[in-house]
């Protein structure tokens, strides 16, 4: 490929040196086709590899001169090596003309339509296809590189990746459309995840496939359904791999157990498994429940010493106790939600002060065990379904990583 550096106003002559080296490459060498490597350039101005990757993309770029957009021509303009490599498609198309074709097939199919009752929600329409065509923009410009993203999210991705990946690895189904193990064990954190993953614009709206998803909210805010919608990945599919790659060697997993934020959120999939659990099992007895903050928090409370197998026990035996008339009468909910808190209360101060024997109960077949748990637990601690077998605390001290 035929490639010119570019400069920005102002650059430093030292910068310069820094951005000419960084683009130095082979001809016909497409397997390393750098001459110099980042950790070698950085060696001999005294600066890190990713110092290095900073300067370049604040001082210069590469304009890819053999390399256009289909429609109107534009070079492809790259600001470091991983979007150079990234080059693979022969049809390539700038984001600019893929939004401004997607809006332009819009405004023809309207006009072909003449009821005025469909006038008002064409113009609705439009509103929302212009605030995502922002969102989606506003999204592009705050990508991420991949050595910025934060370990959670870095393993959060690979299980979005593992459950929701289309074949050609460039976009996702839809939450609702997934069938087999969950994403996690229970739904409200699996879109509580993909909210989280589209908030840090690691998950990139797609707008053909979630336009007709969308509604208003309070002052013309946006507001996603984010169990239907579909997105496409921030990153091209050989980044992806070697994102999932990453997450298997050691020196990721010890980053993970290691981070503050990783206790926590096993402790929310452990606490999410029990509340998924605690639903399933009022279900099937025909009891109407409230599960609000004061059941989680008795449950937290039970797993700070207890395996969530062991809390499925306790669950289970809660529920099963719950007087036999509350399913014939008309009994209210909350007044059955307390039966069961109280019940769970009692068999936790009984295990816990050795009253009784603290039992274990198998994993419901209703439930299997999420992509979560695997991702998060099993690949992390070399442990089977240690997420559901052990209590945290207890695996975070010997599990050996």
């Amino acid at each position: 490929m035929k490639t010119k550096v570019g400069y920005k106003l102002g650059i430093l002559e030292n910068d310069k040196i820094i951005c000419d080296k960084y683009w130095l490459r082979v001809k016909y060498d497409h397997e390393n086709p750098f001459i110099y490597r980042c950790k070698e350039i950085g060696a001999e101005f005294g600066l890190s590899c990713s110092e290095v990757t900073r300067i370049v993309e604040n001082n210069a770029y590469l304009t890819v001169i053999d390399y256009h957009c289909n429609s109107c021509g534009t070079a492809k303009i790259c600001y470091n090596r991983a979007e150079f490599i990234s080059i693979y498609s022969t049809n390539w198309e700038c984001e600019s003309c893929y939004l401004k074709k997607f809006h332009h097939r819009l405004q023809n199919s309207r006009k072909e339509r003449v009821e005025s009752a469909l006038e008002q929600r064409l113009i609705e329409e439009n509103s929302y296809i212009n605030q995502l065509i922002q969102f989606r923009e506003a999204q592009i410009e705050a990508v991420p590189r991949l050595d910025e993203i934060d370990i959670i999210d870095h393993y959060l991705l690979v299980a979005v990746i593992s459950k929701l990946a289309t074949e050609n690895f460039r976009s996702t189904t839809a939450l609702c459309d997934n069938l087999g193990n969950t994403l996690s064990p229970f739904h409200d954190l699996d879109v509580k995840i993909i909210n989280r993953l589209m908030r840090k614009n690691l998950l990139l709206v797609n707008i053909e496939n979630s336009y007709t998803l969308l509604h208003d909210y309070e002052e013309c805010l946006l507001q996603f359904d984010l169990s239907k919608i579909t997105f496409d990945f921030a990153f091209d599919p050989d980044q992806l791999k070697n994102l999932i790659i990453d997450s298997k060697r050691s020196s990721s997993k010890n980053k993970l157990v290691n981070s503050p934020k990783y206790k926590i959120f096993c402790e929310d999939i452990q606490l999410n498994d029990c509340v998924n659990y605690l639903a399933h099992c009022s279900s099937v007895n025909e009891l109407e429940i409230v599960i609000g903050e004061k059941i989680e928090s008795l449950l937290s409370t039970c797993l700070l010493r207890y395996s969530v197998s062991e809390v499925y026990f306790m669950t289970w035996k809660a529920v099963k106790t719950v007087p036999s008339y509350s399913c014939k009468f008309d009994i209210d909910k909350m007044l059955i939600s307390n039966f069961i808190y109280n019940n769970i209360q009692k068999f936790h101060d009984e295990t816990r002060y050795q009253l009784s024997d603290s039992k274990k109960h198998n994993r419901d077949r209703a439930h299997p065990k999420s992509v979560l748990n695997r991702i998060f637990f099993d690949e992390v601690h070399g442990i089977e379904d240690c997420g559901f077998w052990q209590n945290l605390e207890n695996l975070l001290n010997y599990s050996q990583i």
